[in-house]
């Protein structure tokens, strides 16, 4: 009997472990593709335009993710950071079903992976330890097209997935982006009137042209090329309703579209000095189409704003004024949850608009680039009468409102014709709503002019250039952001995994108000005994260096006061350490004794009530 008993408990025995391994190997099998993310803003999940696009990829890419593991031991949060963008990609590669390669290369000092990160371009970082930090991506596709991403910036971490997920779309297709050019504008070159000279294509068509396969579209837009990947117009001349019906379908049958428009083109009226203003001021060709997709637009005023005026030179011998339509809008102006602007700095603009949303229903107005509350809008026909900069600034008033320049439309909309108008040249049905508006409108078109952001340079005749604002960077990104698929614009910025201590910050900043509340005392108290001190000296004895007893008895009394705030603010900072001690030593005990033996506890009933029934 006892023999058997012992038989049977050697079975469990062996049988636990066993059952155990063949459990987890069924549900690798099984639940392999199973994900369970219970974080507050899904930071472990891939959105659903990257599940889209990896699992419609045309060719295969090959990622090879460069980590220095061993240089970085002593770099926890890097380390950190570093496995979330290898937990990352693993789950790229599951989903991209065969057509994604993941290759994982520790870059060691003086090895051949040393060299193949330096040959792929990635960024060395030096640290304390004398070693460099490689960390970053490159991609390659059957065709041998590489694309890199030099270094993984942890500040960037909300964007990952977006340059990820954009750079393995891009190299995953197999032809040339096609863009469609509108432009009254010399934007390929032209000729200068007053040098009587020609003049050199703009530095962003030139960009523009070696990166995609670029399309001049003639000005009467009397046909849109089914080819067209993206179309942008800048600064369109007045359109007949057959034209605005061809360009409303485009939008309506999921093409995209960048605009760039405003109500005086600096740039055309400096290519020809003898028109006095721009013969489109005041007019806008699109304004059909505008008003249907939620957009109000007043081509009759420049925006003016002081807090983002540049200052410019007025003349020789004369001092630099800051010019009030000339703005540089930096970061508080720049929306950092778009990927378009997230990144940038400082964008220009010469006498712009401003976009108004009309809050058409089921369209989301999305602003990308917005004024400071220190603006106002300035009628065009006194902004154009303007001698001297200076003379915007004699009645400026803020109106404490903030104008946006630049917009994203995005949503459901409607065409703006019933039907096809008569002399519409097309044969396609009439296409009345689409789900995926897909149109970017910027209030400016200077924003594209060299002179806004870039310096050419002639070097044994080659151009060197040398941007210095983030005008290029920022069309470059609109349209990056367009020529991908819907799946691709529709990407935010992921959360975080670092999250605040919302309460330690509270504890901080209640303290830090007590501490500037004291110091304030402090600083009055001492200006207080300062003019006291004054008061008394005129009344001093001037035969006498020494000091009169009320003196002596107005400093002991300050030297007093200024020791017992001193003691005070000291205090203060005390019971500031005091309070984020004592919450996190209350942490590790909730962590280490309560959690522990509360789940103990719990483990045991259950055990209990199990044998009970039994």
């Amino acid at each position: 009997m006892k023999q058997s008993i012992f038989n049977h408990s050697i079975a469990k025995f062996i049988a636990a472990p066993v059952a155990f391994i063949i459990l987890l190997f069924i549900s690798q099998v099984i639940f392999k593709g199973a994900r369970i993310d219970l974080t507050e803003q899904n930071i472990y999940s891939l959105s659903q335009g990257t599940e889209n696009i990896l699992t419609n990829l045309e060719q295969e890419v090959s990622i090879t993710y460069f980590f220095s593991d061993k240089a970085s031991k002593d770099l926890t949060a890097l380390r950190s950071y570093a496995k979330r963008v290898e937990e990352l990609l693993e789950e790229y590669v599951l989903l991209a079903d065969g057509k994604l390669k993941l290759n994982i290369v520790d870059p060691e000092p003086f090895s051949e992976s040393e060299d193949l990160a330096a040959e792929a371009g990635l960024q060395a970082v030096p640290i304390a330890t004398g070693d460099d930090i490689y960390f970053g991506i490159r991609a390659r596709n059957e065709s041998g097209k590489e694309s890199v991403i030099a270094f993984l910036q942890p500040d960037k971490e909300s964007f990952l997935e977006y340059e990820v997920t954009e750079m393995i779309y891009r190299l995953s297709q197999k032809t040339v982006p096609v863009i469609g050019l509108l432009s009254e504008l010399d934007m390929r070159g032209g000729f200068d009137m007053q040098r009587g000279g020609a003049t050199p294509p703009w530095t962003i068509f030139e960009q523009l042209d070696q990166l995609y396969d670029v399309r001049w579209v003639d000005e009467k837009l009397d046909e849109i090329d089914e080819e067209l990947e993206l179309l942008i117009l800048v600064q369109p001349s007045a359109l007949p309703d057959s034209s605005l019906y061809l360009l409303d379908q485009y939008v309506m049958k999921g093409g995209k579209l960048i605009v760039f428009m405003d109500p005086k083109a600096e740039t055309k009226q400096q290519s020809n000095p003898d028109m006095s203003e721009d013969d489109t001021a005041g007019l806008n060709p699109l304004s059909k189409l505008f008003a249907q997709w939620g957009v109000n637009y007043d081509t009759g005023e420049v925006l003016a704003d002081s807090a983002y005026g540049l200052t410019v030179s007025v003349g020789e011998g004369r001092p630099p004024v800051r010019h009030l339509g000339l703005l540089g809008v930096q970061l508080n102006g720049l929306n950092p949850n778009e990927v378009a602007t997230a990144e940038l700095e400082t964008i220009n603009f010469a006498s712009a608009g401003r976009l108004m949303n009309s809050e058409k229903e089921g369209i989301q107005f999305d602003p990308l680039v917005w004024s400071s509350d220190y603006a106002q809008t300035v009628d065009l026909n006194r902004y154009n009468l303007m001698q001297d900069p200076s003379e915007l600034m004699l009645d400026f008033a803020p109106s404490g409102d903030s104008y946006v320049l630049a917009a994203r439309l995005s949503g459901q909309a409607s065409s703006a014709f019933e039907a096809k108008p008569e002399g519409a040249d097309t044969d396609k049905a009439h296409t009345a709503q689409t789900e995926h508006l897909n149109v970017m409108i910027v209030a400016d078109t200077d924003v594209l002019s060299d002179r806004l952001w870039v310096q050419v340079q002639n070097f044994f005749g080659q151009r060197i250039v040398q941007p210095w604002a983030d005008n290029g960077a920022f069309v470059h990104n609109l349209t990056e952001q367009y020529l991908g698929s819907s799946d691709l614009i529709n990407i935010r910025s992921r959360g975080r995994f670092a999250r605040p201590f919302e309460v330690v910050q509270d504890i901080q900043q209640q303290a830090e108000k007590a501490y500037l509340d004291n110091e304030r005392m402090l600083q009055q108290q001492l200006e207080e005994t300062e003019q006291q001190l004054a008061e008394l000296e005129q009344q001093r004895d001037k035969d006498s260096m020494a000091l009169s007893p009320e003196q002596e008895a107005a400093l002991a009394s300050f030297q007093q006061e200024k020791l017992h705030i001193r003691k005070a603010l000291r205090d203060v900072q005390h019971a500031l350490n005091k309070d984020i001690e004592n919450l996190g030593s209350w942490l590790k005990v909730l962590n280490i004794a309560i959690m522990p033996v509360l789940l103990t506890l719990l483990l045991l009933f259950l055990s209990l009530r199990l044998i009970r029934k039994r």
